[in-house]
């Protein structure tokens, strides 16, 4: 059975005998003749067959056990690679939409250059499948807020507390504050109150993401209500929009690198403001979350080095021109 607990793994992933045969390299027959023999040696049935399949009780209690003898086995190989002389490998990181233009490319080159023979496998996901990811052994680690995290068998390291700024069109900020502006702009740029932009139409994230939960804890406390005319959760989009005078919208501090470049460009329709927003007390903390059982080799280390460093670099709150 532990020789091939992988199988019985992907299985529980697929709930399809075909697919997972397909994605283990195996015949059709040689999973199911696998599956045959393992229920007749346990005496227990492990997956329903209908009206469709599904795992039983058993098959959660295997399927767990399996995951922490996989987690085990990973744990003991990442061990003996730092025995080794030539150190090689794979490392399995994930980073959210938004933040991988930010440090993905020069990581990837950093990376490269002090570990060539590691490949580093990059996915770009949300924080809940990557979460998930982590829990089924198939994702290293990732980086995210940490405000949903659902589950105690998670481990973070916090490498910066992002503020949350709104993030507005100098069109748009002329429409609807007509009366106030330009001085407006000087008077948003000690703080933003946003009370006085329920008029304003918003782009925002999805309800479940990070600075989503943030700024819905701000509103609810203050009682206001925003003019939401859409949802999306690439924020490097929202910005696309806002520069397009679509809607105003919100960045945490790493983002801020990205207005610059649009405000730069000659591609945009409009000036992005940038103003922090008055009496906001919460701080998005970003991190490095991995499964808390988890034995990393030095090459990994390594890697979460660089990648504190240049979360670090790239959150320092520049003035956006």
């Amino acid at each position: 059975m532990l020789n091939n607990y992988k199988y019985f793994l992907v299985l529980s992933e697929e709930l399809n005998i075909s697919n997972a045969a397909k994605r283990l390299y195996i015949s059709h027959q040689s999973l199911s003749k696998y599956l045959k023999g393992l229920e007749e040696k346990h005496g227990v049935a492990f997956f329903e067959r209908k009206p469709k399949i599904a795992l039983t009780t058993a098959g959660k209690i295997m399927q767990n056990t399996l995951r922490q003898i996989e987690l085990l086995d990973q744990n003991m190989e990442n061990q003996l690679t730092d025995l080794k002389e030539d150190k090689s490998g794979t490392i399995h990181f994930g980073i959210t939409e938004g933040r991988y233009p930010i440090i993905v490319p020069k990581l990837l080159k950093e990376f490269h250059t002090l570990h060539p023979k590691v490949e580093l496998i990059i996915y770009r996901t949300t924080s809940p499948q990557m979460q998930e990811m982590v829990l089924n052994n198939s994702l290293d680690l990732f980086l995210s807020g940490v405000d949903n995290i659902v589950t105690h068998n998670l481990k973070y390291e916090t490498i910066i507390h992002e503020q949350m700024y709104i993030v507005i069109s100098d069109h748009l900020l002329k429409r609807y504050f007509s009366e106030q502006y330009p001085g407006c702009i000087e008077t948003f740029a000690h703080g933003a109150d946003l009370s006085l932009f329920q008029h304003v139409p918003f782009v925002l994230n999805k309800k479940n993401f990070n600075s989503r939960i943030l700024l819905d804890k701000h509103l609810s406390e203050r009682g206001i209500s925003l003019n939401c005319i859409n949802e999306l959760t690439q924020p490097d989009i929202h910005h696309l929009l806002c520069a397009e005078d679509y809607a105003a919208s919100f960045c945490l501090t790493m983002y801020l690198t990205g207005i610059n470049a649009l405000n730069n460009s000659t591609n945009t329709n409009s000036h992005l403001h940038v103003f922090p927003i008055s009496d906001f007390s919460y701080l998005n903390p970003l991190a490095l979350i991995y499964h808390k059982n988890k034995m990393f080799p030095t090459y990994t280390e390594d890697l979460k080095k660089i990648i504190k460093r240049y979360c670090s670099h790239a959150s320092l709150p520049n003035e956006v021109t």
